[in-house]
């Protein structure tokens, strides 16, 4: 299952049960439960099954993404277990490019002797 569910996935003009909104973004049924419950999603709970529609739900995600987003500073990474904004040891990181347009930032190491 993905850590972040795909709100591409989600249709807009579709009614979704809890079931299919689970199984759309990949998540278990009792998280979109969770979601309608405490999360502010909004769904239809006069019946059962709950219906959620396709735009709230899109909608729902996106926002829940850009609330998860952490802006760095200038000199910052992700640190990437803990997710934190972190200075490279040393201060310095290199680019190295794989592809013209894709590369990878890694920290440095201060250099040995100085």
């Amino acid at each position: 299952m993905p850590k972040r569910p795909a709100h591409q996935r989600v249709k807009k003009h579709e009614v979704y049960s809890l079931a299919e909104a689970a199984e759309v973004v990949g998540v278990h049924r009792q998280t979109v439960a969770r979601w309608v419950r405490t999360g502010g999603l909004v769904a239809d709970r006069s019946r059962k099954p709950w219906l959620i529609r396709g735009a709230d739900f899109k909608q729902w995600l996106i926002k829940r993404r850009q609330a998860a987003k952490v802006p760095l500073a200038d000199g910052f990474m992700h640190c990437l277990p803990c997710r934190a904004p972190r200075r490279p040891d040393g201060a310095m990181a290199d680019y190295r490019p794989r592809t013209e347009t894709i590369g990878l930032w890694l920290a440095s190491a201060p250099p040995v002797g100085g």
